[in-house]
């Protein structure tokens, strides 16, 4: 199995990110930076956390690698949502405190309001010799992230068909949309490994990429290339 449950010492195995240099980009291309999309709401949910480690890689959400500070968490799959909830973030509050923690993972076994927490995550709610703890989670607006987005093509991608990962964006991702020099934009469908999907290609590239999240913001990338399992960072950042 990839994902490890309850396991209380493991080591992570992080796969390396290959370099690229940086791209160049429009950080918002002359767009509104507020897209007619409706924001998400900040509710609590109580429930329960359990903890696990990755096993490898960063989850079913398809990252390269778990966050540098370990603070992650998998979602039922009614609140992964078929991807819809990767790359967000949620304040987790526990016995002992509150956590923020990103969404990179689905917890096939756990139902709604059964979170599966990072052993770092849990320590900082509550006790992790006792695997389980009572807990209220909410999703962040906003999260700061520090870091511009990232884009990484999916290996066996061609000018027939791509795949495209975004990482590094905060808040979920409402659409993605891309295009060649001279084409026009296409809306790319997202796969339940969090990929974007364009089904019939999108040229040879290099390509504008068109990011909106679930709070509005858009932004544009250029100079995105059709270089597959590269990690291919920008100067952009969503907010």
């Amino acid at each position: 199995m990839r994902r490890l449950p309850f396991v209380l010492a493991a080591a992570l195995t992080a796969t390396s990110l290959l370099p690229a240099p940086a791209l160049a980009t429009s950080a918002r291309s002359g767009e509104s930076t507020r897209a007619p999309v409706k924001p998400v709401a900040g509710k609590a949910t109580k429930g329960k956390a359990t903890l696990y480690e990755l096993q490898s890689g960063g989850g079913n959400c398809s990252y390269p690698s778990p966050p540098a500070d370990n603070l992650y968490v998998a979602l039922s799959p009614r609140e992964y949502a078929a991807a819809a909830a990767c790359g967000g973030y949620l304040n987790v509050t526990g016995p002992k405190g509150t956590v923020q923690v990103k969404v990179v993972d689905q917890c096939p076994e756990c139902p709604a309001g059964h979170i599966d927490l990072s052993r770092t995550a849990f320590a900082r709610v509550a006790d992790p010799g006792k695997g389980t703890a009572a807990v209220s989670y909410r999703p962040v607006g906003n999260p700061r992230v520090g870091r511009p987005l990232s884009f990484r093509v999916k290996e066996g991608s061609s000018q027939w068909w791509l795949a495209l990962l975004v990482i590094d964006h905060g808040n979920p991702l409402a659409s993605v949309e891309m295009k060649a020099a001279g084409g026009a934009w296409r809306k790319l469908a997202r796969a339940d490994y969090n990929y974007w999907i364009a089904q019939s290609g999108a040229g040879q590239g290099p390509f504008a990429v068109r990011v909106t999240d679930t709070r509005g913001h858009r932004v544009t990338a250029n100079g995105v290339r059709l270089a597959p399992a590269v990690i291919q960072r920008t100067t952009t950042k969503m907010y």
